[in-house]
């Protein structure tokens, strides 16, 4: 495959949809220019990250709710089709964190659309996500979006820190996985934040892990909502042995990578690391116990527990052990 151009945005996100679709727009100009066939846009980019200051049934929440029942959208919808004429223009491929509206506007997720020149290509909605109730529904599925350039998947933000997550998508052939996220830091000291370093870990490992390439679009806004919030920042593109070959800091912009991409997928699980074939190497007959749930049930036992049970001295017709028995006893 020829090489591709890879893009991360690194943007400060207002509460206002009209700017932020004008925003997105003139980052597809500025992507065109640089010869980008990928482009990554923040967590709900489209409308602005919620604000999780506000008590169960307060004003504050009350309004923000309605703000969101207003300014979701349906995907497709009015601005994934002005998105997908721009991307069209310039046979690139966006992938859009925005508010999806469903269910007659009663439910809402958090979701990103991947938008090519043939309209929206796949649809993900944020699975781990239980700190946005009331506002965000969690997603069920897990796509892998098959389109020329490449096999692409999507996460949001904390469904990073799950690395079955991204292995599933390993599994399912996605050669590159977008991020979208709207990371924070926990203070407001960038070189010391391990909330916010903890991104740059999350981007690293996941990549090395799974042998693929990771795009990470985040937001950059200092001071953000009532909490003051400063996001990280930090857009970035790590290749597939783990290695960052793109990153902004604090600064709005696009980090930019062009690579083939199959290639070096390629390299990384038949060269890099000795050769090693982090997929191929893999023993899922001891996994289990990462798919149990048991938990979820009161008195279930675990799959796992059963598995590796001792197994039952089976006696024959004479009182004397098995046949098998006797044949493992007779072979030491």
């Amino acid at each position: 495959m020829p090489e591709i151009g890879l893009a991360a945005a690194n943007l400060k996100i207002k509460h206002d949809k009209g700017e932020n679709l004008a925003r997105f727009l003139e980052l597809i100009e500025e992507a065109a220019s640089k010869r980008v066939d990928i482009l990554v846009l923040p967590e709900v980019g489209l409308q602005g990250y919620a604000d999780f200051a506000f008590s169960q049934g307060t004003q504050e929440q009350a309004d923000q709710k309605q703000y969101y029942l207003r300014e979701a959208e349906p995907i497709p919808g009015p601005s994934t089709e002005t998105i997908r004429l721009a991307a069209k223009k310039h046979g690139m491929y966006v992938q859009m964190g925005m508010a999806e509206s469903t269910l007659h506007g009663n439910a809402i997720f958090n979701s990103t659309a991947l938008i090519g020149p043939e309209g929206v290509v796949s649809v993900y909605r944020k699975m781990h996500n239980p700190f946005e109730w009331p506002y965000f529904n969690p997603g069920e599925d897990t796509p892998v979006a098959e389109v020329p350039i490449g096999n692409l998947a999507s996460v949001i933000c904390y469904d990073f820190c799950f690395p079955e997550l991204m292995r599933v998508y390993a599994l399912k052939g996605a050669e590159a996985i977008l991020v979208s996220t709207a990371w924070p830091m926990t203070g407001h000291q960038r070189d010391d934040d391990f909330s916010g370093w903890a991104m740059d870990l999350a981007a690293q490992s996941n990549a090395f892990f799974n042998q693929v390439w990771v795009v990470i679009s985040n937001h950059c806004e200092k001071r953000a909502y009532s909490q003051k919030l400063d996001y990280y920042g930090g857009s970035q593109i790590v290749d597939p042995r783990g290695k960052v070959v793109a990153y902004l800091g604090d600064e709005e912009g696009l980090a930019v990578h062009r690579a083939d991409l199959q290639h070096e997928i390629t390299q990384t699980r038949t060269l890099s690391f000795w050769g090693n074939n982090l997929l191929q190497d893999r023993r899922p007959e001891h996994y289990g116990v990462l798919v149990d749930e048991s938990y979820r049930h009161p008195g279930s036992s675990p799959r796992w527990a059963q598995h590796d049970a001792p197994r039952p001295n089976v006696a024959g017709a004479d009182g004397e052990p098995s046949a098998h028995k006797r044949v493992a006893r007779a072979s030491g």
